[in-house]
């Protein structure tokens, strides 16, 4: 609510354009949004799949989500992600709930919102399935994408925990906005399939090849 109520000013006193090219009118436009193709792959026994590749305009989009203070970017965004998961709706795969993969509380007060529970709102509310903000994460590292391989894996491991219980029978998609090694959405599942999730999946914006 306090991102959508940001954003909804910000778009009065400064008129959105678009993060991808600049164009005047969205934060993210139908072009930028039509050049990207959606990824599908398997992480272990994780599905995953995602708006895009981790470039070009997708990857300018989500770093201004994330770094530039722009949380208006995640009512575009969000949208990319409701049509992957829409995608699986149609073709019979069993969904019960979205998770977001959340930021640790230091790095929520650092940034002032929470990308991947913005996104996680925006497909709830395009595709009907409710939001459960089951896990938690323990520790915050440094960032993934500053990370080797082996240490992007080591620093996800453990991150995550969850409420006992609340997922039971559950068939969930984890949210997150970008995947590299899949380190933290590996994680996430095992917090998920903790809390009694009986099926994880996972949707993210964009993958890093």
């Amino acid at each position: 609510m306090a991102a959508s109520g940001l954003a909804g000013l910000r778009d009065v006193l400064v008129p959105p354009h678009c993060a991808g090219c600049g164009a005047a009118g969205s934060w993210f436009c139908v072009a930028c949004r039509d050049a990207s193709d959606p990824i599908a792959r398997r992480l272990g026994a994780l599905a995953l799949a995602a708006a895009g590749a981790h470039e070009g305009p997708l990857r300018e989009a989500i770093h201004r989500l994330k770094y530039g203070n722009e949380p208006g970017l995640a009512a575009e965004l969000g949208a990319l992600i409701a049509t992957r998961v829409g995608s699986d709706l149609a073709a019979g795969i069993r969904l019960d709930a979205l998770v977001p993969v959340p930021l640790h509380p230091r790095r929520l007060r650092e940034r002032g919102y929470d990308q991947a529970r913005a996104l996680a709102a925006v497909a709830a509310s395009l595709t009907g399935l409710p939001v459960r903000a089951s896990i938690h994460r323990l520790r915050s590292g440094p960032p993934q994408m500053t990370l080797g391989q082996q240490e992007r894996r080591a620093n996800a491991r453990g991150a995550f925990a969850g409420i006992a219980g609340s997922l039971r029978g559950l068939h969930v998609g984890l949210i997150d906005d970008v995947a590299t090694t899949g380190a933290t959405l590996l994680d996430a599942s095992v917090a998920a399939r903790a809390c009694g999730a009986r099926g994880v999946r996972a949707y993210v914006v964009a993958f890093e090849e």
